[in-house]
């Protein structure tokens, strides 16, 4: 193996999927993982801002627009999803959307998976208009609550060091 191959495990992983499924599976996921973030477009609707209108294709984006006006962000709300169990959403994009909630439910993810991230995500907008503070401070589940990120961005830590060294 050469770098110039680029990371042939991913093209592995790639191909194995494509060929377990073949190609009326691979509609079948496609149309699962459609399917999966109109539902829970329209299950968050209204509770979240949609800045968009059209019909969702793999991902629901929501922004952060009725919460932020709590003072709760994206951040905040993701960090809050950790103390629910959820694996959080992405954050920093699209980019033409202001705080954005971007949820992209696999083709995997059952109705009842679905639902109960539904349920989480309509109990954290709830905490966010009557509790601001337990979203800004969370997550409260974990070992280590909230970095101070621009300081690991900008000085990352990047060995492992024993705490009395």
């Amino acid at each position: 193996m050469r770098a110039f191959y680029g990371n042939y495990g991913m093209f592995t992983r790639a191909l194995a999927y494509i060929m377990a499924n073949g190609s009326d599976g691979l509609l079948q996921t496609t149309e699962d993982a459609v399917l999966n973030a109109n539902y829970l477009r329209k299950q968050l609707e209204g509770i979240f801002d949609l800045p968009y209108g059209t019909p969702s294709m793999h991902e629901a984006v929501f922004s952060d627009k009725k919460q932020a006006a709590k003072g709760v962000r994206t951040g905040d709300i993701a960090k809050r999803l950790i103390d629910y169990g959820f694996h959080p959403y992405t954050v920093s994009f699209p980019l033409v959307v202001p705080g954005a909630l971007m949820i992209e439910p696999t083709e995997s993810a059952s109705k009842d998976d679905l639902d109960e991230f539904v349920t989480a995500m309509k109990a954290i907008a709830e905490e966010a208009e009557t509790q601001p503070e337990l979203l800004q401070t969370a997550p409260h589940t974990t070992r280590i609550s909230r970095l101070d990120e621009a300081t690991a961005a900008r000085k990352p830590i990047l060995r492992w060091k024993r705490e009395n060294e």
